[in-house]
């Protein structure tokens, strides 16, 4: 894999990690920072998986790259596409997984 390659998914996985520990801790929940970092970086990367072979999930990501002209409008649109997957599974995890 090149580096073309990586970039994007490093980066929906670090939108993700982010989207899903801001919205685990505040749901208190999701398996302490180890686990809301792992739900949400899975959760970034099902977004961006999503983005791409889904049409409709598409079209709002290409709004987003729109917000900055150039390469780094791009780095931008994965980095809020991952950070919504993220957060997504990261408030499921933090209602579902629960420190007793």
């Amino acid at each position: 894999m090149d580096m073309a390659t990586v970039l994007p998914l490093a980066v929906q996985a670090l939108g993700g990690a982010i989207g899903g520990n801001i919205l685990g801790a505040v749901t208190r929940g999701g398996g302490g920072l180890l686990g809301r970092t792992i739900i949400g970086a899975v959760g970034g990367l099902a977004a961006g998986y999503a983005g791409g072979n889904v049409e409709a999930v598409g079209n709002v990501t290409a709004m987003w790259s729109n917000l900055i002209e150039g390469e780094n409008g791009a780095h931008l649109a994965n980095l809020i596409t991952g950070a919504a997957g993220g957060g997504l599974l990261g408030l499921i995890g933090g209602l579902l997984i629960r420190q007793r």
